[in-house]
C-alpha cells in the first residue's frame, strides 16, 4: 500500500505538471473579451456568400484567432459599420482607407492590402486619361456607400454621379451607355466581369492616373477601452502569419490576386 501510494502521488504530480501549460493558456484566453468585427461587401474581398466572407476577413479573423481572440463577423452598410465602430457597438472596422475621415476618431492596426481606385471606360471610349475634369457635365456610376468614395467627387459637382447598390450593377450598365465610366477598384471590378462572363465580350479599361490609391488597415475607435491591447495583439499575430505564408493561403482559397504590404511579409 505504501508503494501503490507513492505511485499514485507521482501520477497526480506529473499530471498537474503537464496540464499548468493548459490552465494557463485557458486563463489567458480567458482575459480576452471576444470581439465583435464588421465590414462592407465589395467584391470578393468581403461578402455573405464567399468563403469566410471574403479576403479581408478571413485575413483579420485569422489574425485575431491566433492571438487567442474569439470573434464573429457581421456585414453592414458603411455608415453604419464605421458609425458602430465609433460609439462602440463594433469592436473593429476589417478595413479602411487611411484617411482624414479616419484619423480624427479611429487608430489604425498594421497595413493589410493596397488598391488602387479608378475611373473605368469601355475601350471605344473618346476619354483616355483619368483627369474628372474629363467627365464633366457627364455621368459616372459609384457604388453607394463603398466606405470614401464619395468623398472622391466632393469638390467636382459637375460629374453627374449616380450612386447603385452593389458593384455587380455597374458594368452593365456602362455597356448600355448609362454612365460615360464607372468607378471601381480594378481588382474587384475584375472578379465581377469574370463571373458575369463580360470580359470576353468587352474591353474594359482602367484610366490612369488613378483617382486614388488607398492603403487598407483595421481600425478601432480612439475611445476603446482596450484599444492599445487590441492593436498589439493584432500586429504581432498578423506579423507572425504574414512571414509564415497568409498571404499565399489567402489568395489560392479565394482566387485573388491583391497587393500588400511586401514589409509585413518577411521572416
Amino acid at each position: 500500500m505504501h508503494i501503490l501510494a507513492r505511485f499514485h502521488r507521482l501520477l497526480s504530480f506529473c499530471f498537474i505538471v503537464l496540464t499548468l501549460p493548459l490552465f494557463a493558456s485557458q486563463a489567458i484566453s480567458d482575459t480576452k473579451t471576444p470581439l465583435v468585427l464588421c465590414g462592407t461587401t465589395w467584391g470578393k474581398l468581403s461578402g455573405h456568400d464567399l468563403p469566410n466572407y471574403g479576403f479581408v476577413p478571413d485575413l483579420v479573423m485569422r489574425a485575431f484567432r491566433h492571438a487567442g481572440y474569439e470573434v464573429e463577423y457581421e456585414i453592414t452598410p458603411w455608415p453604419r459599420c464605421l458609425g458602430g465602430v465609433k460609439n462602440l457597438t463594433y469592436d473593429v472596422l476589417a478595413s479602411a482607407w487611411h484617411g482624414e475621415n479616419i484619423d480624427a476618431d479611429f487608430d489604425y492596426m498594421d497595413d493589410i492590402l493596397i488598391d488602387s481606385i479608378n475611373l473605368i471606360v469601355l475601350a471605344e471610349s473618346s476619354i483616355s486619361e483619368g483627369k474628372l475634369e474629363n467627365f464633366y457635365g457627364k455621368p459616372v456610376g459609384i457604388v453607394r456607400d463603398a466606405g470614401g468614395i464619395e468623398e472622391i467627387f466632393s469638390e467636382h459637382s459637375e460629374i453627374l454621379v449616380q450612386s447603385v447598390a452593389s458593384l455587380d450593377k455597374l458594368p452593365r450598365m456602362l455597356i448600355g451607355k448609362r454612365f460615360a465610366a464607372i468607378v471601381s477598384d480594378p481588382v474587384s471590378l475584375n472578379e465581377v466581369l469574370k463571373v458575369q462572363g463580360l470580359g470576353d465580350k468587352h474591353e474594359f479599361v482602367a484610366l490612369q492616373p488613378p483617382l486614388q490609391m488607398n492603403i487598407q488597415a483595421p481600425i478601432i475607435s480612439k475611445n476603446h477601452p482596450d484599444k492599445d491591447q487590441i492593436i498589439s495583439d493584432f500586429n504581432a499575430a498578423f506579423r507572425e502569419l504574414a512571414s509564415e505564408g497568409l498571404y499565399e493561403d489567402l489568395i489560392e482559397l479565394h482566387d485573388l490576386q491583391v497587393q500588400y504590404p511586401q514589409a509585413v511579409t518577411a521572416p
